[in-house]
This record gives structure tokens, sequence and C-alpha cells, in this order.
């Protein structure tokens, strides 16, 4: 067994992992689940961004 953790590490991470388990899984994919992970994972991390850009200009 590799020493690789397979438990979040990001906050990005957790939450796109959160949300792909709140989904309706019935009849999805392996392939299908690695994509809803990919596209909410990357729509958080865009987010997350726009957040920090959001606090940049409001100081």
């Amino acid at each position: 067994m590799s020493d690789e953790s397979y438990f979040p590490s990001t906050r990005q991470e957790a939450l796109a992992l959160l949300y792909v388990q709140s989904q309706d899984l019935a009849g999805k994919s392996p392939e299908d689940l690695a994509d809803m992970y990919a596209d909410a994972y990357s729509r958080l991390r865009a987010r997350f961004k726009a957040m920090r850009e959001e606090q940049r200009g409001a100081n």
C-alpha cells in the first residue's frame, strides 16, 4: 500500500467530495463520479479565487 492519503487535504477537495456525496449517485459510473468531482472542484477553486480577489478589492 502506498503512503498516499485519500482524505481531502484542502477545503476545495473536502467540499467537492461532500458535494458529490450529496448527489443522487444511483446508476452513476466511476467515470461519472470523476467528472462530477472534477467539475465541483474546478468550480470551487474558481469561487475561492474570486472571493480572495473580492477581499483584496475591498481592502
